[in-house]
Parts: C-alpha cells; sequence; structure tokens
C-alpha cells in the first residue's frame, strides 16, 4: 500500500510504502509528520499494489512552513560514544542493515537487539521504501534522541552510528534530520578503536575525491596516527557474489594499505563473513596487507537465501535474521585492543558463526 501527498500545482511526493499491515494495529494506518512538509493545499491518495484506482482525499497542511520545515538540532556529535571505555568488560558493538519497514520481522529483531543492551550500536543502512520523512517515523520509529524513550530502532537512536543506505540516498535530507544534522560521512574514536562511517552512495568513494580525502588524511595523521585496530563501515560491499565493484575499490585500498582491520557491509540481505582479501579485494599472496568483510543485512526485511558461487566466502547463512555482535578485546579499563572478535547471531541470540582478527 502506497501513500501519496499531491500539493496543489506541484509534482507528487510519495509519503510511505507499507508492506503489510501493522503488527500492532492490523491494518495498514501510519503518522504522517505533516511538520516535515511544507503548507499548503493538495490530496492525499492511497493505492493498493497492483489496483489502477486510488483513494483520495483532499487536505491543508498549515504548520506554519511556506519555506522551510522545522529541523531537529544539529546536535549530532554530541551522541558520538566516548573515545576511551572505562567499564572492566570489553565494549560489545551490535551491527545489522536493511530491516526497518514495518513488519514484524525487523521490528521483532529491533526489540531483540534493544533487550541486548548493545555498548554501541551500528546501523548498516537501509530504511525502507525510500527513507522519506514518513517512512523513517513509522518504519525506524520515534527517535530517543529527541528526548523521549523512542520505539522500534528509534528506541536505540542514541546510542546508534548509522551509514547511509542507497534506499534513503534519494531522500538524505529526511535521514540528515532524524539523526539530528549528521553528516553522510564521518569518524570517530570508540574504545581505543578508530571507525570510519562512510557512504557508498552519494558522496563519491573515487580516489583525489572528497570522502577519500578525509579518510587519508585521518589514516595518514602523523600528529595523531590511528590505533591498533581500524573499523569501518559502509552499505554496499565493495565485493559481493563474485563481483568486485570498482567504485569502492579504490576506498578499500587506501585502508587496507594504512592498517584497516575489518569492514562492515549490509545490501545483501544475508549474512556473509569473507576470508581476508588483499587491497584489491581477491586471495592476498603472502605479506599483502588484508582486511576482512563481514557483511549482515539480514534485518528481516525481504530476508534472502545464502549465496554462492564465491570462493572467498569464509561463511555465509540465509534466511535468518539476526545480527553482528563485535567485541573490542582489551578495550576495557582504558585498555587499547589488538584484537576483534565477533559472532553472527540470530534474532533469538543463538550463535551461528564467530570470527577474530588480530589488528594490524
Amino acid at each position: 500500500m502506497t501513500a501519496t501527498w499531491t500539493p496543489s500545482g506541484k509534482p507528487a511526493v510519495q509519503l510511505i510504502m507499507r508492506f503489510a499491515p501493522s503488527p500492532t494495529t492490523g491494518d495498514y494506518s501510519f503518522v504522517w509528520p505533516t511538520q516535515k512538509y511544507l503548507d499548503g493545499s493538495g490530496t492525499l491518495s492511497m493505492r493498493a499494489s497492483g489496483d489502477s484506482a486510488a483513494v483520495a482525499i483532499p487536505v491543508t497542511l498549515a504548520n506554519g512552513n511556506t519555506t522551510d520545515f522545522l529541523h531537529s538540532p544539529n546536535d549530532w556529535s554530541s551522541f558520538l560514544p566516548p573515545p576511551v571505555w572505562t567499564s572492566l568488560e570489553d565494549p560489545v558493538v551490535g551491527a545489522v542493515g536493511d530491516g526497518p519497514s514495518g513488519e514484524a520481522a525487523p521490528n521483532g529483531l529491533a526489540e531483540a537487539i534493544f533487550g541486548n543492551q548493545p555498548d554501541l550500536f551500528l546501523f548498516l543502512g537501509d530504511i525502507y521504501e525510500r527513507g522519506t520523512f514518513t517512512e523513517v517515523l513509522n518504519h525506524y520509529g520515534e527517535n530517543d534522541m529527541d528526548g523521549g524513550v523512542g520505539t522500534l530502532w528509534g528506541k536505540l537512536a542514541s546510542i546508534t552510528q548509522p551509514t547511509l543506505g542507497n534506499h534513503e540516498a534519494p531522500n538524505l535530507v529526511a535521514w540528515t534530520d532524524y539523526f539530528h544534522g549528521r553528516p553522510a560521512y564521518t569518524s570517530f574514536r570508540y574504545g581505543n578503536v578508530l571507525f570510519f562511517d562512510l557512504a557508498s552512495s552519494g558522496p563519491s568513494m573515487a580516489a583525489g575525491k572528497a570522502q577519500y580525502n578525509y579518510v587519508k588524511s585521518l589514516l595518514t595523521n602523523t600528529a595523531s596516527p590511528p590505533p591498533p585496530c581500524i573499523v569501518s563501515f559502509w552499505h554496499a560491499p565493495a565485493r559481493s557474489k563474485g563481483t568486485i565493484h570498482t567504485s569502492r575499490l579504490a576506498m578499500w585500498k587506501l585502508l587496507a594499505d594504512n592498517g584497516g582491520d575489518l569492514v562492515l557491509n549490509g545490501h545483501m540481505h544475508s549474512m556473509v563473513q569473507y576470508r581476508p582479501l588483499s587491497d584489491q579485494l581477491t586471495a592476498p599472496s603472502t605479506g599483502q596487507p588484508t582486511m576482512i568483510q563481514l557483511v549482515n543485512g539480514a534485518g528481516g526485511h525481504s530476508i534472502a537465501g545464502t549465496p554462492t558461487g564465491d570462493s572467498l566466502v569464509d561463511w555465509a547463512k540465509g534466511k535468518t535474521v539476526g545480527t553482528i555482535a563485535l567485541t573490542l578485546v582489551g578495550a576495557r579499563a582504558g585498555g587499547t585492543p589488538t584484537r576483534l572478535s565477533w559472532v553472527f547471531e540470530d534474532k533469538a541470540g543463538n550463535p551461528l558463526h564467530s570470527g577474530s582478527r588480530d589488528c594490524s
């Protein structure tokens, strides 16, 4: 079911695609955050998939938004995690993408992750279907960064470091606003590990481009050199199903050649762990720098089967909703990790596969 807003004299704007009845209400109702849309009269319509006819009603918006909408505070940096971890237990970082869609499976996974209380959560991208203001509110949930308790995935928002997916990239303004002015790419230190939160959609990853130069400047900073462990995450993998995606190869090489250890991605709606890959995303020769690619797009929307046909895949699992639990080994009590370990878990918390990596 698709809802569309057509302001008088202006192009139609898709508000939301509902993939199934709400697990809570049992119907296709949704909340329309009209404060994020400009004032004016027009038509709100709903159309079922495959139907030629839409149900439409006239609507007038009058929120005082004559030229712009009311933006969320631009305080995203205040939600960055602490560079040094002081607890006596190593921190655990959850990671998954490709879930928020208002369906029962991803909603259940969000509740399970919240119940496990990870110390940090990496959302690996894709809020369905287009990441509009209305979809972000209804599918990702009310945002606890706004001061309330939040709902769905939004209950984790204040401990979340998100990456931009290809589905929400066309509505970057909505994603940026929801996460309180967050830029499309950034970095942070957490538990004395350097994390790069990068964008595989929108800003280019090519050599010499702004995003590439930003990463390079931090990797080669002699005044503040990177710690032993470097973790990067973005949405679409640099290698998938045997294909090397050349638009992301330069970034992969830059990271691999400068101490990168682990890359986490979504996009593939399954769980995949690759063998160590060279800076060319191939099997390494002796002495070549490598990184390990972990893919977890098993967030619950359109869950896929187990991918096959790539000899460099170490382990894969399809038709299973779940998360990655990544431990920064040695970060406790202000320490600097020299090893990363992880477990792929299903929604119930059952371990499916584990791995580790000594940092460069």
